[in-house]
C-alpha cells in the first residue's frame, strides 16, 4: 500500500472509528502497486483522516520538503540559478507561469540558501554605501597594563614624559646628541632608576663589540650569557651606549629582539639556540652622538647603520641638547656650574673641536667637594688641599688638551687669573652664579 505503512503506529493508538476507516482503506488498496494513482488518492484520504483526528501539540513541525521549480534557460542557453530566476520574476522580466510557481516558503528557502552560499562582500555594496562607511570615524584604543611607578621628581626635560611613554609601550628609544649633553645620564639614571625603578645593563658599543657580549658565547672561562639575553629574560632595561659606533654587521644581532619588543611572550635565541621568553619589563634605550644614517666628520668613530636597525627606533628618536636646568640640579653648586658653562660657551664661540660635558662638571664638583673637606681639616698630618685634587687641577687637566694658543684664548675670556690663579674661587659663594 502506498505510504500507508508510515502511519501504522499512529492508527494503533487511535479510536475505533479511525481504525475502521484505516482497515477499509487497507482492504481497498490491498492489490495496488506503489505507483498506482488510486492508491495515492486513498493514501491522501487516509492522511486527511489523520489530520482531523490529530490534536495540536507543542512539537515543532518538521520543515516542509519544498520542491523547487526547474531552472529557466537564459537567452544564451545556460541555466539560470534559482535566485537569478526569482530576481527576474520580481523585476517583471520573467512570467511566473513560465518559470514555475514560487510560494512564500520556497522564496524564503531560496533566499536563505543563496545568502549562505554567496556571502555579501564589501565590493558588492553600493558606491554610496562605500562613502558612508569610509566617512565614519574609527575609534581605536590602546590600553597599557597598569603598573605602579616610583614617586620621582620630573626632570626639566620637555619630552621626558614622551620618553617614559615610549618605554612603557615597548618602543625602542634612541637619544641623539653631542658629547657631554647627558644622554647616558638620562637613560641610566633619570629614566631607568628614577622614573621606572628598574635595573639596567649597558653595552658600550664600539667596533670591538662582539656577538658574545650581545647573545652570549664560549670564552676561556666557559660559556658567558649575552647582555641582550640577560635584559630580555630578567626585565632589565638594555642601554646601548654610543650605538652608532658598533660595526653594522654586529648590530644586526639586535634586529630580532628589537623588532619584538612590543610583543608579549616573544621568543629570542642565544648563541646556544636556547629560547627565552620576553619579560614584560624589558626595554631598550640607545644613545649616540649622531643619527647614524650617514657618516660624520666630527664623530669619525661612528658608522652608518643599516636602515633595518634604525627602523626599530622609528617614532621614538629624541635629539638631546645641553640642559642647564638638569646640570644645575646634578651639580648643586651655582658658582662652579657658571664657570663650567662659561668655558663651554667660549669653546663654542671660538669653534674649537671640543666639548665640555656634564661628565666633566661632575668631576669638577667631586674635586671641589674633596678640596673643601681638606681645607676644613686642620690636623698636622693632613694632606694639604693644594696637593690633592682640586677644582683648579681639574680645569687645568681639561685645558691641557688644547693647543697653547687655544689655552691662552680660553683663559683670557674666562678671566682665569682672577678665578683660578690663586684659588680665588674658594672665597666665592657656592650658591651664587659668577658673572663674567
Amino acid at each position: 500500500m502506498y505510504q500507508s505503512k508510515n502511519h501504522s503506529a499512529y492508527f494503533l493508538q487511535s479510536d475505533q472509528s479511525t481504525i475502521k476507516r484505516y482497515n477499509m482503506v487497507k482492504n481497498l488498496s490491498k492489490n495496488f502497486t506503489i505507483n498506482n494513482k488510486v492508491a495515492k488518492d486513498l493514501d491522501k484520504l487516509l492522511m486527511d483522516f489523520k489530520a482531523i483526528d490529530e490534536k495540536p501539540t507543542a512539537v515543532t513541525k518538521p520543515k516542509p520538503n519544498v520542491t523547487k521549480p526547474n531552472p529557466v534557460k537564459k537567452t544564451d542557453g545556460t541555466l539560470q540559478s534559482e535566485f537569478e530566476e526569482l530576481f527576474e520574476i520580481l523585476k517583471g522580466n520573467i512570467n511566473p507561469q513560465a518559470a514555475g510557481s514560487f510560494d512564500k516558503v520556497q522564496i524564503k528557502d531560496i533566499l536563505q540558501e543563496t545568502l549562505q552560499e554567496n556571502k555579501i562582500k564589501y565590493n558588492d555594496l553600493d558606491s554610496d554605501l562605500h562613502k558612508r562607511l569610509t566617512s565614519i570615524p574609527m575609534v581605536m584604543s590602546y590600553e597599557l597594563p597598569e603598573r605602579t611607578l616610583p614617586t620621582f621628581t620630573k626632570p626639566p626635560i620637555a619630552e621626558f614624559q614622551q620618553m617614559i611613554d615610549d618605554v612603557m609601550m615597548g618602543n625602542n628609544v634612541l637619544l641623539v646628541g653631542g658629547a657631554g649633553t647627558g644622554k647616558s645620564f638620562t637613560a641610566e639614571n633619570l629614566i631607568s632608576k628614577n622614573a621606572l625603578g628598574r635595573e639596567y645593563i649597558t653595552i658600550n658599543c664600539s667596533q670591538w663589540t662582539s656577538p658574545t657580549e650581545i647573545i652570549g658565547g664560549q670564552t676561556m672561562d666557559g660559556y658567558v650569557e649575552g647582555k641582550l639575553i640577560e635584559a630580555w629574560k630578567n626585565g632589565w632595561i638594555l642601554i646601548l651606549d654610543e650605538l652608532p659606533k658598533i660595526d653594522p654587521n654586529t648590530a644586526g644581532l639586535f634586529n630580532d629582539a628589537l623588532s619584538k619588543s612590543k610583543l608579549s611572550d616573544a621568543i629570542i635565541f642565544n648563541a646556544r639556540k636556547e629560547s627565552f621568553k620576553k619579560h614584560p619589563d624589558f626595554a631598550c634605550i640607545a644613545t649616540g652622538n649622531i643619527y647614524p644614517n650617514k657618516e660624520s666628520m666630527s664623530y669619525g668613530a661612528n658608522n652608518k647603520q643599516d636602515l633595518s636597525l634604525l627602523d626599530r627606533f622609528s617614532g621614538s628618536v629624541y635629539f638631546v641638547e645641553k640642559n642647564p636646568a638638569i646640570e644645575r640640579q646634578i651639580i648643586q653648586n651655582e658658582m662652579l656650574w657658571s664657570i663650567c658653562d662659561k668655558v663651554r660657551s667660549v669653546i663654542e664661540e671660538l669653534k674649537y673641536e671640543a666639548q665640555l660635558s656634564l661628565r666633566f662638571m661632575q668631576t669638577a664638583r667631586d674635586a671641589f667637594a674633596l678640596e673643601q673637606q681638606r681645607l676644613k681639616n686642620n690636623k698636622p698630618k693632613a694632606i694639604p688641599a693644594n696637593e690633592g685634587k682640586t677644582f683648579k687641577s681639574a680645569m687645568d687637566c681639561f685645558l691641557s688638551t688644547f693647543t697653547e694658543l687655544q689655552q691662552k684664548n680660553i683663559k683670557d675670556k674666562i678671566r682665569y687669573g682672577h678665578v683660578f690663579e690663586n684659588y680665588q674661587y674658594r672665597n666665592l659663594d657656592s650658591n651664587q652664579k659668577l658673572n663674567f
